[in-house]
């Protein structure tokens, strides 16, 4: 460590508070220390001591909040933050930045909103909860280099100090303080994001008009996506702010301020008026968001964060981005009745059905980004195969006949004690005994058998009969899996690139509190299922991107992974829009036609598939059905016949008109352990560090709490690395490069093939 650089640190965390300090500093200096040292201790020193003396305004902040759909009334005529432009600390030439994200915050829940997006990432952060009465700032640095490599503040930590029914708003983080996070900013070349704010000086802009009343809509968009390209996000494509408060804004200060994103004009403000920018007072940057935020429910939300955090970390950060879509088919060779068909109906997907899937995925996969693979997981119950052709029990060809299991309800979240429960399996057949030339005679079975129509889905168990696992016993879960499992071994769909051997979708979600079914799944070398995202006990709470693994005390078995899977209003009973419309407002409280149906759908896929949850989505084999039925029409114009069809285009096409990202199926068993690295990786507690040299990031060093950890850590680097050695590395289509990296008992260097300007 040089001289010059410890007085720097020295200086830096000392100066803002006494310019008696720095005079004594300086004193000494020209003592002790020789004469090059002491110009250049001298010029630092001079630099402070104007910082320490320029003046600040106080903060003064009202906001209004909105949570959920709801916006409560706002406070107009806002003074925010206090102004950074006299800030001068220069840029350290040569030291090291930890690319932790610090965000200060008023509450866990306004934290939560800008967190999620960086866990979706596996960013690592830091969380500082502001309370009224105010907190002290961590240690923002070390004689070693910087602690964090961006800063994210909310809502200007702006409270209500006003007694009386006074207001009188003002920030609970003290003017030093700012000046001491603003100055950091400058000294490291660390970038800041200010959500949640209000036009102002601070920010190179002023109010013209705030928005928006109940039922009221302005859309927002991005209007300049250069300073944040790696982002992949389309310029001019709207999205809704119903149920984010915000002010419409200008740009007073075009010198240091430019717009990022923009709202429509409306019966308030005419033309456009600007929603986010980015500054750069004398090298200190940051972007400034003048809208509520809420990733907890708003599709908006979740879109408009990759661009700051694309923005602040300068593309480099360890984590990475990667969406998927895994539209997962239930119940296949079953036949399901008809939501309320008043003749009883039922229906089976035909082998004509599948051939209009078999040749749409090719049609859809055209329509995608650029390094996009889309493929349906189906889910089989292969007993359904033998009621097909032998219904009665009478076909000589099929013994020993179908197995009928009846149903067994209970809670759905029933925990059955070890050792009891229902045996519903007739006492024979004992083993699998049934005959191909059986299976064949059913035309969807013998359709699927065919290697090129195979090959084109990926496939997985449902079991054999769909018997409900909540209280059976450990045989009847046992030839659940084990019959299912030669069926496919008979009809052979158990090819292994396209199958998931390891992989279960339990039927109805069933069985994952009974430690018997469990130790059946696991002794049959099952390994995964997915759950169900509308029960909260089948989720991580620890983390929403962690698989739930079982345990012997909430769930009779220790260490079965469960992939979370989200449920869709394209219900397990319905062939039409008109029945699935009628279901979802019988049981919902939906509202509306199959048009507001499917915008809903829109609105929670989109909050998905850009807060970056990487599971599937649950559908069933009647969703399929496309014979005899009436065309859909999607956004663009396509007409399908399968409400399965009409859900898929509408997420493709409502995706790629917001961003360029590729999106990938992966079959279960790779999601899932796509899921449990994820787990280990962050239980590793990995960290990025950048080396700057001239000015630049030239190296980023990859650690952990022990330098080791069993999952690879991805690190996505802007143009890559010099030498990325035997480590995967990874780009599919526009999305950045990640190297995934194995630390094995000591951090890892990699230089940068393009070095990046602080």
């Amino acid at each position: 460590m040089t001289e010059s650089y410890l007085l720097e640190d020295l200086v830096f965390n000392l100066f803002s508070y006494n310019s008696a300090f720095v005079l004594f500093v300086l004193l000494f200096s020209i003592r002790y220390l020789s004469s090059s040292f002491v110009m250049k201790t001298s010029l630092l020193l001079l630099q402070s001591l104007a910082i320490a003396v320029t003046p600040c305004p106080s903060h003064i902040s009202a906001h209004e909040r909105s949570v959920g759909d709801h916006a409560v009334a706002a406070k107009p005529d806002n003074l925010a933050i206090v102004s950074a432009r006299a800030v001068s600390t220069r840029l350290l030439v040569s030291t090291t930045v930890k690319s932790t994200v610090l965000i200060i915050a008023r509450s866990d829940s306004d934290a939560q909103s800008v967190t999620s997006g960086l866990n979706g990432y596996g960013i690592p952060f830091q969380s500082l909860i502001v309370p009224q009465g105010g907190v002290a700032i961590p240690p923002l640095n070390t004689t070693a280099g910087g602690n964090f490599g961006s800063i994210i503040a909310l809502s200007g930590l702006a409270y209500n100090y006003g007694v009386n029914g006074a207001d009188d708003w003002h920030s609970a983080i003290t003017d030093a303080q700012w000046t001491l996070l603003y100055d950091y900013q400058t000294r490291y070349g660390v970038r800041m994001v200010q959500i949640d704010v209000s036009p102002q000086p601070a920010f190179g802009t002023a109010a013209i008009g705030s928005c928006c009343d109940d039922g009221i809509e302005q859309l927002i968009s991005f209007s300049n996506t250069t300073s944040f390209a790696q982002a992949g996000l389309r310029s001019g494509a709207g999205m809704s702010t119903r149920g984010l408060y915000h002010y419409n804004a200008q740009i007073t200060d075009p010198t240091t301020t430019w717009e990022v994103a923009q709202f429509v004009s409306d019966s308030q403000v005419a033309g456009t008026s600007t929603a986010a920018v980015i500054n750069n007072f004398n090298g200190r940057e940051q972007m400034a968001f003048f809208i509520t935020w809420a990733t907890v429910w708003s599709p908006t939300s979740n879109f408009l964060q990759h661009a700051y955090i694309t923005w602040m970390t300068r593309g480099l950060y360890a984590g990475f981005r990667r969406v998927g879509i895994n539209a997962q088919v239930d119940d296949m060779l079953l036949s399901t009745p008809i939501y309320e068909d008043p003749a009883g109906a039922r229906y089976r997907v035909t082998s004509a059905d599948m051939a209009v899937i078999k040749d749409w995925i090719p049609a859809v996969n055209a329509k995608m980004n650029a390094g996009s693979s889309f493929r349906p997981e189906i889910g089989y119950n292969g007993g359904g195969n033998i009621i097909q052709v032998d219904a009665d029990s009478s076909n000589p060809a099929c013994t020993p006949h179908p197995v009928y299991t009846g149903y067994n309800p209970t809670d759905l979240d029933f925990q059955k004690p070890l050792g009891t429960g229902a045996s519903l399996w007739p006492a024979a057949p004992t083993n699998y005994t049934y005959t191909l030339a059986c299976l064949q005679q059913d035309p969807l079975s013998a359709w699927f058998q065919i290697a090129t129509n195979r090959d084109v889905f990926y496939h997985l168990s449902h079991t054999f009969t769909h018997e409900h696992l909540n209280n059976v016993t450990y045989i009847d879960a046992y030839k659940e899996i084990q019959f299912n499992q030669k069926w496919f071994a008979q009809t052979g769909l158990n090819s292994a690139s396209v199958f998931s051997s390891k992989g279960l979708i339990p039927p109805a979600i069933t069985g994952l509190h009974n430690g018997d079914a469990l130790r059946a799944f696991y002794d049959l070398g099952l390994r995964n299922c997915v759950g169900d995202n509308a029960r909260p006990f089948l989720r991580n709470q620890q983390n929403s991107m962690w698989p739930y693994i079982t345990s012997n005390g909430l769930d009779g078995f220790n260490g079965f992974t469960i992939v979370p899977r989200w449920p869709s209003r394209i219900y397990w009973n319905c062939d039409t829009p008109a029945c699935t419309l009628q279901e979802w407002l019988d049981i919902s409280g939906g509202s509306g036609g199959f048009e507001n149906l499917m915008l809903q759908e829109k609105n929670d896929v989109t909050r998905y598939l850009f807060g970056l949850y990487r599971e599937g989505y649950m559908f069933h084999q009647i969703n399929l059905r496309s014979q005899g039925m009436s065309s859909i029409t999607t956004a663009d114009g396509t007409q399908v016949r399968s409400l399965y069809q009409a859900w898929v285009e509408q997420a493709v096409q409502e995706f790629k008109r917001l961003c360029t990202w590729p999106l990938v199926t992966l079959k279960q068993d790779d999601l899932a352990t796509a899921f449990t690295d994820r787990m280990t990786r962050d239980n590793c507690k990995y960290t990025l560090t950048w080396t700057v040299a001239s000015g630049r990031i030239t190296k980023v060093t990859v650690g952990s709490t022990s330098n080791a950890c069993t999952a690879a850590v991805p690190v996505t680097v802007p143009g890559g690395v010099t030498s990325p050695g035997s480590f995967k590395t990874e780009q599919l289509g526009s999305d950045p490069f990640t190297i995934w990296v194995k630390l094995s008992g000591s951090a890892l260097t990699f230089t940068l093939k393009t070095p990046i300007v602080m």
